[in-house]
């Protein structure tokens, strides 16, 4: 197989801060209501922001019906340790609320396109990702992360446009009846930042520095700085492999993605005749992302996918024969004739752990 050479991995670290509806959430203290009270509260508290929904669709000429407005309500030890009843809801119409979870979504869905997941961890209901952004990529995510902050703005106008009607001053009133008052209700919806860290990954890149203190070391005689540029390198490398590999297997994940999506995209036109122009979208955008990041890579099995979606989006069986055999031979398979097969042996070699498709050195 033919290897596509490249040499560079510099990027950036990326850290993120992406407002969540969580807020727009109110929080009201209940327990000073008697008995149950609080639930004929919640009741009627629902149906308000249901009929403010209704009316706020109504005047953006929204035509969709709403799944109705919940209000959570928990138990919580407060510092004097007396249990307290606390309702959640988010005191605006659902249109503003989904528009904000819409751009979180959007935000995430950027991310995952222009960048390597290095690392993935879970915090409570949380997932917590370390993205590695490929340095030729940042303009461009850069830009678009500008237009959602645009959009940020628009949806935090409507926000506060929303707070000065009539209707939010219902809310508030409805909220006094539990004992509560809160004359003013501000979220914070602070910009979407993303934060670079400039990094190489270039093994020239930290060889040149350890080289350098090797000399100082070796110039002043000092063996003890010697000793502890050994354990640095020692560390440094095992580090910097840890952080190729995970680059290699997101892209091999990405991959193996893209390659179930492309069978089914196979199996669909053979049974319908229909295409996935999306997919040559995805394609398109995983080809960007392996260059970007500048690892050496196979290139026939890229090529080959790439062929395949475009002779599904063509409609064109014969250039599918040809590049689905293509495809298979790529990927170390005899091609059989049979699509579907040859498909699907594609796909179990590319979830073999021993398939390379990337070599980062």
């Amino acid at each position: 197989m033919g290897r596509k050479d490249r040499v560079l991995i510099n990027g950036f670290l990326i850290d993120v801060e992406v407002p969540s509806e969580e807020r727009l959430t109110m929080h009201v203290d209940l327990s000073r209501m008697p008995g149950y009270k609080h639930v004929d509260w919640v009741s009627s508290l629902q149906d308000l922001l249901r009929e403010i929904d209704r009316e706020y669709r109504e005047q953006k000429g929204c035509n969709r019906t709403s799944r109705g407005r919940s209000v959570r309500v928990r138990y919580m030890k407060g510092d004097d340790g007396d249990q307290h009843k606390v309702a959640q809801f988010q005191p605006y119409p659902s249109m503003i609320v989904n528009a904000l979870k819409e751009l979180r979504r959007a935000v995430y869905s950027t991310l995952n396109m222009h960048c390597i997941i290095l690392q993935e961890e879970r915090v409570g209901r949380m997932k917590r990702k370390l993205y590695f952004l490929p340095a030729s990529s940042a303009p461009t995510l850069m830009s678009v992360i500008e237009q959602y902050n645009e959009r940020l703005d628009e949806i935090k106008n409507e926000a506060a446009e929303f707070e000065r009607s009539a209707a939010f001053k219902e809310i508030l009133e409805h909220v006094r009846e539990a004992g509560e008052e809160i004359e003013e209700f501000h979220p914070d919806l602070s910009r979407i930042k993303v934060s670079p860290v400039p990094l190489s990954l270039s093994r020239r890149f930290f060889e040149q520095y350890l080289e350098e203190e090797r000399r100082k070391a070796l110039y002043e005689v000092d063996e003890a700085r010697r000793r502890g540029l050994e354990a640095l390198r020692r560390e440094i490398e095992a580090k910097r492999r840890e952080m190729l590999q995970a680059i290699e297997s997101d892209l091999k994940r990405r991959f193996k993605t893209l390659l179930e999506a492309t069978e089914q995209a196979v199996k669909l036109f053979i049974k319908t005749g229909k295409g996935r122009k999306t997919l040559k979208r995805r394609f398109d955008s995983l080809m960007s992302l392996v260059e970007g990041v500048g690892v050496e890579f196979e290139e026939k099995p890229f090529k080959a996918v790439g062929s395949v979606l475009e002779a599904v989006d063509n409609r064109d069986m014969d250039a599918l024969i040809k590049s689905v055999g293509e495809l298979a031979e790529s990927m170390g398979i005899q091609p059989s004739g049979n699509l579907e097969r040859d498909m699907k042996m594609a796909v179990k070699a590319a979830r073999g752990e021993s398939l390379l498709l990337y070599a980062i050195d």
